[in-house]
């Protein structure tokens, strides 16, 4: 067990806080909690902070990847506005149209750190989102931070197979996208189990927000 696990197990059993108490207040069902419990998967970066306000735990202690994050100094920063950057930083805007509960508009991130992420890709069309669902697990878990080139930000500059971001019936997705003449599949990480076809007729009901690059 690593020290994270063994911390958020600890603060558990310190608060009296049960398994079933903990998703509540999250706001994600009882299975969430126990698979963070195991470390399968553990803590995300979005839940991090809402989990450590209530156990009442710094969350760089019951999340890995909240603690990279913060170490390589990627959490947004008390006391800065987009308008006064460190020097060495850049503020990353958020991907309108997906959910963010109480995070901010924008992420104080190394510039070095995003450049080696996002390649060649200007930085001024990189945003920031939350993986809303489960269906790329489990190689991108729900609520990982992923980042996402906005320039493909309408069906026409789709990439055929590629993974984008994207709202369907209003609802926000990550997916592959296998763009066909008849219909269109959104295929999750097992595309022979999780597929979700779109009729050419329903088309107009897919919003394409922009291509993911990479995730945190």
């Amino acid at each position: 067990m690593d020290k994270y696990t063994r911390a958020l197990k600890e603060a558990m059993e310190s608060s009296a806080v049960r398994t079933t108490d903990l998703a509540r207040k999250v706001g994600v069902i009882d299975n969430y909690v126990s698979q963070w419990r195991s470390a399968r998967p553990p803590v995300p970066v979005a839940r991090a902070p809402k989990v450590g306000e209530i156990l009442n735990v710094p969350p760089e202690r019951i999340s890995e990847a909240y603690d990279r994050l913060l170490r390589s100094g990627c959490i947004p920063k008390e006391g800065f506005s987009a308008g006064s950057i460190p020097k060495g930083h850049i503020a990353l805007d958020r991907l309108p149209g997906f959910d963010y509960g109480d995070w901010p508009s924008f992420l104080l991130m190394p510039e070095f750190f995003i450049r080696q992420k996002i390649g060649l890709t200007p930085i001024e069309d990189v945003r920031w989102t939350l993986q809303p669902t489960d269906a790329m697990a489990p190689q991108i878990q729900r609520d990982t931070m992923v980042l996402v080139d906005v320039r493909v930000g309408s069906q026409s500059r789709v990439i055929d197979g590629g993974l984008h971001a994207f709202s369907l019936y209003d609802r926000p997705h990550i997916r592959r996208i296998l763009a066909r003449q008849d219909n269109w599949a959104l295929c999750g990480y097992d595309d022979d189990r999780d597929r979700i076809l779109v009729p050419e007729a329903d088309l107009p009901k897919l919003e394409i927000r922009g291509l993911v690059i990479a995730w945190l």
